[in-house]
């Protein structure tokens, strides 16, 4: 306990006091007799009578209420609520209104606001509600007059204490206290309390800190948060039907605080509950946390004869007896800081030093320095999260804050700035941390670096100015932390770390985190040091990184830039599984498809010649690349595996490796379908220079589509018709090739009627179906190819030993197609001569329309006149517009078009 107030006596002997009001420094009584007195009290206690008003009222002034911003005073006397001006004190609380509406009113509570007009004036409104009887009637204060919304509530019993909260009003019974919901002009009852029956006074609260409301209930004073009773109108899910909602106890956001006997009255004066009880007035401490239990600051037994309590001003408290009043002032707020902080109630010092009146600067200064020394206090009490949390709000220095665990500074380097006022925080014995302590303590460092972290790295983004060693040391002590408590935190840490290197490498080292070195590693750039590690680790039985898969994973992320370390530590990996291996060049990253493709090619042939082919058809089939280079290589490497697979064949000859046989035989028709394949679809490789690498004595048919790419025709139907003896791929050939040259089937049937005499390529040998000229195929290729073929130009070529009756179907087909031509032709040139005729009438009509143009004519578009020198158009529809204003609109309607 400590002096928070120290009272003043104002009066000893005198009136009947039978209710009091105040404002700033100002006291107003209400005696039984129906006077009204004002004093004024300076900090001193010097006392001096403002007004008085002897005959105000004939009957007992019951209660008063003082809306300052307004100078007025609402008086509650003979049933009755009177209005008079309190702002000249010359006239001695002048009379302005009383509402015979409010006729029968016991008690009565107000609401007061202050808004802002559309003309941005201020404007109060004040709200009154009047206890009349069984009733609740509400007005509001407009040109001097207290006018009634036709709104009232009717209630079960007659009222003893009210209270007025944004949009509800809180009535207390002499058995329970409900709350009404008035917002929208409806009302929605909600019960709160039952007070106990064991004890026979009348109910009491008040406004509290945050607009809390605090009832009596017994010896205890119950927080209630109104808004847990504001519902919106169209919230349908807190209205099921009923406007009756029972409430609990449950719905207070802070426990009741015990008194030692049943309150009488109440106030608020922030930090302090001010109350009255049987044996004097009690001032009693409202936490935030609602959880103290010795939450009394001071006891004035004095003042056990006291009816009346009111705040005027922060504070500043009034109290009454039946003739005798004091003021309670709050104790110089330096002097209460010092006994608390030597009591350790660092919790109200801070409180008291918000409501302070010293400088903003100075008054930041000690709420840090009460921080910190209530931090410290509780880290040596073992209370760690309470304890991080208070260095956070102290904005501590996370340095400091490590050095209370001396072990995860180790090796690290103070940074060069530090704050200054931790020389004035007293410094307090540190326990020493172990087991459960130490797991405890470090759960709460790590929720407190992973706040302050946030903090350093948004300094780092936006001002450029935070220190990068302490943000290294931060992120070193969480890694040190997690690897005592949460591994799986690690990871994420170390991926957007700025960790000290050396310290975190040789930490994970020791707790053999080696997935967790290679991320280190990884951020920090040094790629050599992770991916000779895998490689170590990738042999040892029963190691997380035991194997391939990681490397080939790390490899695929590195990119372009670091292409010498992918080619070197891929090596390893496609010797011990090429499959795999080769993923680290095939994979669907966007780091991987962006790789130098030629320098990888390069490496496979010299180190994995294997591995090239399944590489350029991936690039090739998958990625789709264009690149004639690579199409060349695939092709050769194709062809190279079928020559080596032929090779093989040919040696085989032993009857006992038939199976195997079988098998090469497999493989060899599988790259050879792949090599014709390629060639006959693409079209990015380029034909004379894969030529060169092709044989003449085998592999015909790919030899003859590169030919075909060349647009050599004769020497392709050549290979077809006089080496293969296969018409049907001829045939389709020249199908192919028909568009672009309609002489092709001239071509092939000169191929069939003039045969070679010998070879065109050695270690080959003609078709024997072809050796002489093949009657047979000839009149079937002129029969289904008849249109295509021109009978001019092949009749020499014919034999002339050829029965004219084998041509018949030819010539016919031949004959009708230019007969039916020749009559297509007559018939579009008639069409056309009359088309001509029908022109050429149109013109002449046209030339015999006549029009005049004088000097008073005038352009439509422009509405000028023309002149001599006029160059005109003339429409369809006989206007008659200048060229430039034709050119104008033909320009408009373009770019309307467009």
């Amino acid at each position: 306990m400590h002096q928070a107030y120290q009272i003043h006596s104002i009066l000893k002997q005198g009136v009947h006091i039978e209710s009091i009001a105040g404002y700033d420094n100002n006291v107003i009584l209400g005696t039984r007799s129906g006077q009204l007195i004002m004093y004024s009290v300076d900090k001193n206690g010097a006392v001096d009578m403002l007004m008085f008003n002897k005959n105000f009222s004939k009957k007992a002034i019951t209660q008063m209420e003082v809306i300052a911003e307004e100078n007025l005073l609402f008086v509650l006397t003979d049933a009755m609520i009177h209005v008079c001006d309190i702002s000249r004190k010359e006239n001695n609380f002048t009379f302005i209104h009383n509402s015979q509406f409010t006729k029968g009113c016991s008690l009565f509570t107000k609401d007061v606001k202050t808004t802002k007009t559309t003309t941005g004036e201020t404007a109060t409104v004040i709200r009154v509600c009047c206890a009349i009887k069984r009733r609740l009637q509400f007005f509001y204060w407009k040109l001097n007059l207290l006018a009634s919304p036709d709104f009232s509530i009717d209630l079960k019993d007659i009222p003893k204490a009210l209270c007025w909260v944004d949009d509800l009003i809180c009535v207390g019974y002499k058995d329970e206290y409900v709350i009404y919901n008035i917002k929208y002009n409806k009302t929605e009852k909600h019960d709160l309390i039952v007070t106990s029956s064991s004890y026979n006074i009348d109910p009491c609260m008040c406004l509290l800190k945050n607009n809390m409301l605090g009832v009596s209930k017994d010896e205890f004073l119950v927080a209630i948060d109104p808004n847990e009773y504001l519902i919106k109108k169209d919230d349908k899910s807190k209205v099921q039907g009923s406007v009756d909602v029972a409430a609990t106890d449950t719905k207070t956001t802070l426990k009741p605080m015990a008194w030692s006997s049943p309150l009488l009255a109440l106030v608020w004066d922030a930090p302090f509950v001010v109350g009255r009880v049987t044996n004097g007035l009690e001032i009693r401490y409202l936490e935030s946390n609602g959880i103290s239990k010795d939450t009394l600051v001071q006891s004035i037994p004095e003042l056990n004869k006291t009816k009346h309590l009111v705040r005027s001003a922060p504070g500043t408290i009034f109290a009454a007896a039946l003739s005798e009043l004091w003021c309670i002032r709050l104790v110089d707020i330096s002097i209460q800081r010092h006994q608390l902080l030597q009591q350790k109630k660092f919790g109200l010092a801070i409180e008291l030093t918000h409501i302070s009146e010293e400088p903003d600067a100075l008054k930041s200064d000690i709420i840090r320095q009460i921080h910190m020394r209530y931090a410290k206090e509780l880290f040596a009490l073992k209370q760690f999260s309470s304890a991080m949390t208070e260095f956070a709000k102290a904005s501590a220095d996370p340095y400091d804050v490590i050095r209370l665990f001396p072990n995860l500074l180790h090796d690290q380097a103070k940074p060069t700035t530090k704050d200054s006022f931790d020389a004035t925080v007293p410094t307090f014995p540190m326990p020493q941390l172990e087991d459960k302590d130490l797991e405890n303590a470090i759960l709460a460092l790590i929720e407190f670096l992973a706040l302050a972290r946030q903090k350093e790295v948004v300094k780092l983004r936006d001002t450029k100015s935070s220190s990068k060693s302490l943000l290294s040391i931060i992120d070193t002590t969480l890694l040190k932390c997690y690897l005592q408590t949460n591994d799986s935190l690690i990871a994420p840490l170390l991926r957007l770390n700025q960790c000290h290197l050396e310290e975190s490498e040789k930490t994970l080292k020791k707790h053999d985190k080696m997935s967790e070195l290679i991320i280190l590693y990884q951020t920090n750039g040094k790629h050599r040091k992770a991916l000779e590690l895998l490689q170590a680790q990738a042999i040892k039985e029963g190691s997380s990184l035991y194997g391939h898969e990681r490397t080939i994973r790390y490899l695929q992320q590195l990119g372009s830039s670091h292409l010498q370390l992918i080619l070197e530590f891929s090596d390893w990996v496609l010797k011990a599984d090429p499959e795999q291996g080769l993923r680290i060049y095939t994979e669907d990253f966007i780091e991987v498809e962006n790789l130098p493709r030629a320098s990888v090619l390069d490496f496979l042939l010299t180190r994995h010649k294997l591995l090239v082919i399944p590489y350029l058809e991936h690039v090739i089939n998958v990625w789709h690349d264009n690149n004639t280079f690579l199409h060349n290589v695939l092709i050769k490497q194709y062809l190279e595996k079928v020559q080596q697979l032929m090779k093989e064949l040919d040696k085989e000859e032993d009857e006992e490796k038939c199976e195997h046989k079988t098998e090469k035989m497999e493989t060899l028709n599988k790259y050879r379908t792949k090599l014709y394949n390629l060639l006959k679809i693409s079209y990015n490789y380029s034909p004379d220079v894969v030529l060169k690498d092709f044989p003449t004595n085998t592999m015909l048919e790919e030899r003859a589509l590169i030919l075909g790419r060349l647009k050599k025709h004769e020497k392709v139907l050549a290979i077809y018709i006089q080496i293969l003896g296969n018409v049907k791929k001829a045939a389709e050939y020249c199908e192919t090739h028909y568009d672009e040259d309609q002489d092709i089937f001239f071509i092939l049937l000169k191929t069939i009627l003039s045969p070679l005499n010998q070879p065109p390529y050695e270690g080959i040998q003609l078709h024997k179906d072809f050796l002489k000229p093949n009657h047979d195929v000839v009149v079937d290729l002129l029969n289904k190819y008849a249109i295509r073929i021109d009978p001019c130009k092949i009749w020499p070529f014919l034999p002339k030993d050829m029965p004219l009756h084998r041509l018949q179907n030819y010539l016919d087909t031949v004959l009708r197609t230019q007969m039916a031509e020749s009559h297509h032709l007559e018939m579009k040139k008639a069409l056309l001569t009359a088309e001509i005729s029908r022109v050429e009438g149109l013109i002449r009509d046209q030339q015999n329309i006549s029009f005049e143009i004088n000097e008073f004519s005038v352009c439509p578009e422009c509405r000028k006149r023309f002149t001599n020198q006029s160059v005109f158009v003339r429409y369809p529809n006989g206007d008659v517009v200048h060229l430039s204003c034709h050119d104008k609109r033909v320009m408009a309607s373009n770019l309307f078009g467009n």
